[in-house]
């Protein structure tokens, strides 16, 4: 993956948080989506197109941040 098979960016928000997430060709055609959450934290997700790779990037966070506020709120006895 380098920047030269770099085809779009996108911003996904996802709770309060608004995501950019690089799209690139991969060879065979299909994708990754790297999602810029840090500086040194830029998960990469492969995918056969840019929109199921949005999806599942989309899918994941929102199942991280519903772990977080969980482990925030601890469940009431």
């Amino acid at each position: 993956m380098t920047q030269t098979n770099l085809i779009a960016v996108r911003q996904l928000r996802v709770g309060e948080a608004l995501i950019t997430v690089e799209i690139f060709r991969n060879a065979g055609n299909s994708v990754a989506a790297r999602c810029v959450l840090g500086a040194t934290d830029t998960p990469i997700i492969d995918a056969p197109s840019a929109e199921e790779a949005l999806a599942t990037v989309a899918d994941a966070l929102e199942g991280l941040l519903l772990a977080r506020r969980r482990k925030e709120q601890p469940l009431a006895a």
